[in-house]
């Protein structure tokens, strides 16, 4: 079983790999013809076609780095400061918030460093980041914070969303699966990318209605 598992990792991965590259080229084509003049209906349609082209791009980002972290990877060899990984994924996420009005930062200044790998830790935080700003309502908030509890630590990740009903905290670990009666668009793997990475290091992820945590 565990051998049929890794091929179709590795397929999924070269799979995506294969079709990032006609994808480029199919968005480099779209930036040119935008260029060109053309009547307000082509441009509506070509205005949903770069849209189309953009979602599969993310997909395959999406499934590249689920491939990824579902591969054992050597052990860390250093430990990796919790506040720098939230600084690094508030940078590339401030721009997301902000089109949102939502207020997001970190609370409080302890700071812990964890052993794991920094682009493990990196992409289960801007997961759950990029998750949280999304199903939050427009002026909300997002707060991010770290503490011990005993001998481990905890990261947590609470926003004023309508949050995860109980049916369904379990089911968002499945690929591709959205919450019900979501709006958002996005490809439906982050939470399972999150999981994979979570079970790889031997962390537990915990919901709730306003919070997510990592221990």
């Amino acid at each position: 079983v565990e051998q049929s598992m890794d091929t179709q990792r590795r397929f999924v991965a070269d799979a995506a790999h294969e079709l990032r590259s006609p994808l480029t080229a199919l968005s480099l084509q779209a930036e040119r013809l935008a260029e060109a003049d053309m009547s307000s209906q082509a441009q509506a349609r070509l205005v949903l076609l770069r849209r189309g082209i953009e979602r599969s791009r993310n997909l395959l980002d999406q499934l590249l780095t689920l491939a990824k972290a579902q591969t054992a990877l050597d052990l860390p060899r250093s430990a990796v400061s919790v506040l720098g990984v939230y600084r690094h994924v508030l940078e590339d996420l401030l721009p997301l918030a902000e089109a949102k009005h939502i207020d997001i930062g970190v609370e409080g200044d302890l700071d812990v460093w964890v052993l794991v790998h920094e682009f493990d830790l990196i992409t289960v935080i801007k997961n759950l980041v990029d998750n949280a700003i999304r199903y939050t309502p427009n002026e909300g908030r997002v707060d991010l914070s770290v503490a011990f509890e005993g001998q481990r630590a905890r990261l947590q990740i609470k926003d004023s969303g309508p949050g995860i009903s109980v049916n369904e905290r379990l089911r968002v670990f499945d690929p591709f699966y959205r919450t019900l009666g979501s709006d958002q668009v996005g490809s439906g793997l982050g939470l399972s990318i999150v999981s994979a990475i979570a079970q790889r290091i031997g962390a537990d992820v915990e919901l709730d209605r306003k919070s997510t945590r990592l221990n």
